[in-house]
């Protein structure tokens, strides 16, 4: 058990900027980078694909610059069409913000099909029985799957600076306790603080840690190195740890790992996590994730109402919109980050940006956008 400490202003401020999924402009005064390129392409319309990318970093007849994206990730049919990198590389990892909520609905989904949880109809207070005294009757009846479409009624994440349980000694406990923002199942209000809850649910049912069962049934399979994982506290003086690690996902104070944002892994990371999603939970002939948890968990089960950056429909933990015409799901985080799968296409976009203090300027909506009106076109048969 982690010892409880007190937090830090300075450090939650950065903490909610980064978990929070919210619309944020571009700006004009970049001053761009030379792609590195990886692989080589698989078709001929990987040219320009690749063109749409470092025309935003270096073009000269851009308006607005993109010096921070990092890296860029097309592939079709699992093979890269694309890969670029800018002042990056392949080995180099950062904080994927709210893409960590869709890797979570992921481990949801294997623990669901392991027996660990009963079924997505579980109330708060079965899942979470040591909470269980403190939790209102409305909370207590809160369902697994309300807290994956966001409709639990939690306090959403819209306006505000820093979410109240991020200041406490017991997140989860915080969180129960906050209130709701309107009644359970009345409609999509996105917050990070369910999100959170997964991972102590997650632990009561498996009886493991977050990152111990992600390790099993995600991550080694998938080859994504976690070998000298940092978990630190969620605390300022901890950031360094965290900037140094090339794997990492910190803990709330009872040792939870964080179960809405600061995932550190690398971009062709978040690349196998979308194939594995594309190919129906299959990786290397072995069924990770069970099939009709991928297609739950990606179709609409509740509309947005316009709000968020991933699209206008949501499922478990993933945006659920459309590219071109087709049906696509999204992972999608703070700054730029993003994985979206277009099924009918064979297709995986996947786009890492840099985070800068206090000045971001890219957001999932920009490149939802490239994806829907230049990158699913050109390579349509």
């Amino acid at each position: 058990m982690i010892e409880p400490r007190r937090h830090s202003w300075r450090w939650w401020l950065v903490a909610a900027t980064l978990a929070l999924i919210t619309a944020c402009a571009g700006s004009p005064d970049g001053t761009g980078s030379e792609p590195t390129t990886a692989g080589q392409p698989t078709s001929s319309g990987s040219e320009q694909v690749a063109a749409v990318f470092d025309d935003l970093v270096d073009g000269d007849n851009t308006a607005v610059v993109f010096e921070d994206l990092r890296a860029v990730l097309v592939l079709v049919g699992g093979r890269p069409l694309v890969e670029r990198y800018y002042d990056s590389s392949v080995e180099a990892t950062s904080n994927v913000a709210s893409v960590t909520k869709s890797v979570m609905s992921i481990l949801v989904g294997v623990a669901l099909d392991e027996g660990d949880l009963g079924s997505v109809d579980q109330t708060l207070a079965e899942l979470l029985p040591d909470y269980a005294a403190i939790m209102t009757p409305d909370v207590a009846g809160v369902t697994l799957e309300q807290v994956l479409t966001m409709t639990a009624g939690l306090p959403e994440d819209r306006g505000v600076a820093v979410p109240p349980h991020y200041l406490t000694e017991d997140w989860v406990a915080a969180i129960l306790t906050g209130g709701l923002g309107q009644p359970p199942g009345e409609g999509f209000a996105y917050s990070s603080a369910g999100s959170h809850l997964l991972s102590a649910i997650l632990v009561e049912a498996t009886g493991r840690s977050v990152l111990d069962y992600a390790r099993d049934i995600l991550f080694d399979p998938l080859g994504i190195n976690t070998e000298s994982a940092a978990e630190p506290l969620a605390v300022e003086e901890n950031l360094p740890v965290y900037e140094a690690a090339s794997f990492a996902w910190p803990v709330d104070p009872q040792g939870l790992h964080l179960g809405d944002a600061f995932l550190k892994i690398s971009a062709p990371d978040m690349a196998k996590i979308g194939q594995l999603m594309l190919d129906d939970g299959r990786w290397d002939e072995k069924q990770i994730v069970p099939t009709q948890w991928v297609t739950e968990s990606t179709r609409a089960q509740v509309s947005t109402g316009g709000y968020g950056v991933g699209g206008n429909d949501y499922g478990y933990q993933w945006w659920v919109t459309t590219a071109d015409g087709h049906h696509a799901f999204v992972a999608a985080g703070f700054g730029g980050q993003l994985i979206e799968v277009v099924p009918d296409l064979d297709l995986v976009v996947v786009v890492s940006c840099t985070i800068p203090d206090g000045n971001v300027r890219l957001d999932a909506s920009t490149f939802r956008g490239l994806v829907n009106n230049m990158v699913a076109p050109a390579i349509e048969p």
